[in-house]
């Protein structure tokens, strides 16, 4: 075989090992979805549901017609059979040797040590070998590399590009608003912890959508922890673990009481601020009162942007403290932090909104009294588009309901309810986005091979 081939089947054995260690491993023919464990839009499936599990270029394996040294730009120059050609310089190919003498099989870690690396590195001779289908390159300090060709064309420096890695990091997210209350997914949470198909399908929901309904989950105290295991670790907060959320006498906290809740994201007080959130109902409220409301921040963010430019540069360009400070299980905490309302990526995207009425503080950084009135104004206009009837969804969730949803981008209220009239108890807990997009490329890549 190839040292490329060996090396994914090196990596395939290594992705079935982390499977094994979440207790279960895949049956040898797999569906990709499970369609009576989670019903995800059926009618108008989106495009990461309906794509090929094999990306088009690896179907067709492409083919070196030639290869050709580049010695004054030290670069290997590469003609595929359909005639395309790419460069790759000769650094870059050192560097990346796949050889288990460069690159480690199991740990799939870079051996060469970045001291050892050289600009002056030469290339010797080169050969074509397998028909095309590899390259092997002699180096001045001694060392031959085999490069295989579909490990290059994957690999080429063609600029900007959607590329397999691409996806592997992330799905795209599909916003919503009022049309998704009757269309959340939802799936059962014995086919999450049992089967592997339920519970990729969630993972990949979870990330498209920004929120999943887990139903019948047992109505019993710690099921976060099980369903938590089933995918990575929890993230503790000074609240602990795990929190319990119900009307108490002493409340450090405006969600242990039966008042209503403003739309907010937990915990912008952080400097890292918890990913995903999930909240068991253990008991639901009977009566008036108590309903969920969320929203897609991103949806309304980037309407937002779109409907009033300078507003939204206002609360993306001004930061804001957010302090929450009290006693949690006999143990003292005060944590403060500083954020913008929405938080935007280097390359204009929405990645992070910071929405926390009851612990913004009374201070924040703005240059003047006007700049502070521009602010609220922002703020108060942005709050309109959150509570936009066309971008809330309501719901009622049930004992033994779980709703899971992604703490960065998905806002939630609460309707006040009666506390004296009657019990609701939640538990919630927080993961992160690595736990999660760890395990779904290691699903995903196991269905595929």
């Amino acid at each position: 075989m190839l040292a490329a081939r060996r090396l994914t089947w090196a990596r395939v054995r290594s992705a079935a090992a982390v499977l094994g260690r979440h207790g279960q491993s895949l049956p040898q023919a797999p569906r990709l979805h499970n369609n009576a464990a989670c019903a995800l839009h059926t009618g108008s499936k989106t495009a990461w549901q309906k794509a090929n599990t094999v990306d088009d270029f690896r179907l067709s394996q492409p083919t070196i017609a030639a290869a050709n040294l580049l010695r004054d730009q030290k670069m290997l120059q590469v003609r595929w059979e359909n005639g395309s050609v790419d460069s790759y310089p000769y650094i870059w190919l050192r560097d990346n040797c796949q050889c288990p003498k460069c690159y480690h099989p199991v740990s799939l870690a870079r051996r060469v040590l970045l001291k050892d690396l050289d600009l002056s590195v030469n290339c010797v001779d080169i050969k074509l070998s397998n028909t095309g289908e590899e390259v092997e390159m002699l180096w001045t300090d001694g060392h031959q590399g085999t490069y295989d060709a579909h490990w290059l064309h994957e690999r080429a420096f063609r600029g900007p590009k959607p590329a397999p890695h691409d996806r592997e990091f992330r799905l795209k997210q599909q916003l919503w608003g009022r049309e998704m209350q009757d269309k959340l997914p939802r799936i059962s949470f014995p086919d999450i912890i049992h089967d592997d198909h339920s519970l990729l399908n969630f993972l990949e929901s979870l990330e498209v959508m920004g929120v999943v309904l887990v139903s019948d989950v047992p109505c019993e105290i710690d099921q976060i922890y099980s369903f938590a295991k089933r995918i990575g670790h929890l993230r503790p907060t000074h609240y602990g673990e795990t929190f319990n959320v119900y009307s108490r006498m002493d409340p450090n906290n405006l969600a242990y009481t039966g008042d209503s809740l403003d739309m907010h994201t937990d915990l912008p007080c952080l400097a890292t601020k918890p990913e995903i959130q999930m909240l068991h109902v253990i008991k639901q409220f009977i009566g008036e009162g108590g309903d969920t409301m969320i929203t897609d921040g991103f949806h309304a963010a980037s309407k937002f942007k779109k409907n009033n430019p300078e507003y939204f540069d206002t609360l993306a360009n001004t930061l804001i403290e957010f302090v929450d400070v009290g006693v949690d299980d006999g143990i003292k905490f005060h944590v403060c932090s500083k954020a913008p309302i929405i938080d935007v990526d280097i390359d204009g995207s929405i990645r992070n909104v910071n929405w926390h009425q009851m612990s913004r503080d009374s201070r924040f950084e703005v240059s003047s009294p006007e700049a502070a009135a521009k602010w609220y104004a922002a703020s108060l206009a942005f709050r309109d588009m959150l509570y936009d009837p066309d971008n809330l969804v309501k719901l009622k969730l049930q004992s033994g309901d779980m709703i899971v949803f992604d703490n960065l981008r998905v806002m939630h209220g609460r309707q006040g309810y009666r506390a004296d009239q009657g019990e609701r108890w939640l538990q919630g807990g927080y993961l992160e986005w690595d736990s999660v997009r760890s395990l779904r490329r290691v699903l995903r890549k196991n269905i595929n091979t």
